[in-house]
């Protein structure tokens, strides 16, 4: 598969006016992708052959992970041994143009490449290789829906811990342990939970605010399995809770759930955003839905498509998208229910399955044994 994306990524290349003989690639995650190594380092791809330059540190790891690459070992006795490694690299192939990711490089290594190089033409690429990981591959599709069972019996393993008085701060780290203890590498990002009036903190940290029944709690997780992330979000409350709280509840589950039922094949990402927001507009709360409807999920937790008012980008089978409506009400708080999804030809696969109900009480408690991967 691995063997594919290069392909791949050589097939938009020489669609480029510039048609470079060489494509640099730093950013990590893009270097995984296309080679299997996880360490550091960068990645230089030809049509016929890549080139992975690292240190003596990734020697072991390096030969483990690097799929059909030449491995190169920086000489660390050098000064900036890696510049030095990809300047003799290029002589010895002969290279005069070499494209590289605009939005990866870093400012002060592009002109250090200029002023060590002078002869090399560099020609920036925007987000070539993001572009290629919209639609995941079989072995992809496999690993995050692991990430995402890992993540959300997580959750479920967690419920029982959540009563009243419990600070989000233990919430927060309840969970992630359970993550861990399940088999997931990490947390996919620092995860949210608020309660009450922080729950207006679209991305607020979890404090040492103490859950009160009756208010609304947001709980935003995910994992990392394997490189690749999860993402979900429930919102829920202890005990009862008054009628204002329970209204922007029904309409966020209404705008995901009719959503969710939108998504497929052909649709543009613009298209769903708009729909859910209309739902939730005419509801009487348009003000209060203050982030797009979602983004796009793999090796990284937010990445292409945006499915936002402004993304005209056409959802494929194999893309791996999140559908998240929010109202967030100052004074109340507030509510976001979020899955991650496969897109299929006809619909879409929900990965994180989990129940939606306002009451934690309707939650299966139920701790799954086949949980660890």
């Amino acid at each position: 598969m691995i063997k594919e994306r290069n392909k791949k990524l050589w097939q938009e290349i020489i669609k480029s006016r510039e048609k470079p003989s060489a494509f640099l690639i730093t950013n990590p995650k893009n270097i995984f992708y296309l080679s299997g190594f996880s360490g550091e380092g960068i990645l230089l791809s030809t049509a016929e052959k890549k080139y992975l330059i690292t240190d003596s540190r990734y020697t072991e790891q390096a030969n483990q992970e690097a799929q059909d690459c030449q491995i190169i070992i920086q000489d660390m006795n050098q000064v900036d041994a890696q510049t030095k490694s990809l300047y003799t690299l290029i002589s010895d192939l002969n290279i005069k143009k070499i494209g590289f990711e605009s939005n990866s490089l870093q400012v002060s290594k592009y002109l250090k490449y200029q002023s060590s190089m002078p002869r090399l033409i560099l020609y920036p690429f925007e987000n070539v290789i993001e572009k290629l990981r919209m639609i995941k591959d079989s072995h992809e599709i496999e690993l995050m829906k692991k990430s995402a069972r890992i993540a959300t019996n997580s959750f479920l393993q967690t419920i029982p811990s959540i009563q009243n008085n419990i600070s989000e701060l233990a919430i927060a780290a309840q969970l992630n342990y359970n993550m861990r203890k399940n088999g997931a590498k990490k947390e996919a990002f620092d995860l949210i939970v608020t309660s009450g009036e922080r729950g207006t903190l679209i991305h607020g940290e979890p404090s040492t605010k103490k859950i009160r029944e009756g208010e609304l709690i947001i709980v935003d997780f995910g994992c990392i399995f394997e490189m690749y992330h999860s993402d979900c979000t429930r919102s829920f409350i202890l005990g009862d809770t008054d009628s204002e709280k329970k209204k922007i509840f029904d309409i966020i589950k209404k705008a995901q759930i009719e959503t969710l039922q939108q998504v497929k094949a052909g649709k543009r990402c613009c298209e769903l955003d708009g729909f859910a927001r209309r739902i939730i507009r005419e509801s009487g709360y348009g003000d209060y839905f203050s982030h797009s409807l979602g983004h796009g999920v793999g090796l990284d937790i937010h990445e292409l498509p945006r499915l936002s008012s402004n993304d005209q980008t056409i959802l494929q089978p194999g893309m791996v998208v999140t559908i998240e409506p929010g109202i967030y009400l100052p004074g109340v708080g507030g509510v976001r229910i979020e899955d991650t999804i496969l897109v299929t030809e006809k619909g879409c696969q929900i990965l994180t399955l989990l129940p939606k109900e306002l009451s934690i009480s309707d939650y299966d408690k139920e701790e799954f044994n086949d949980v660890i991967i």
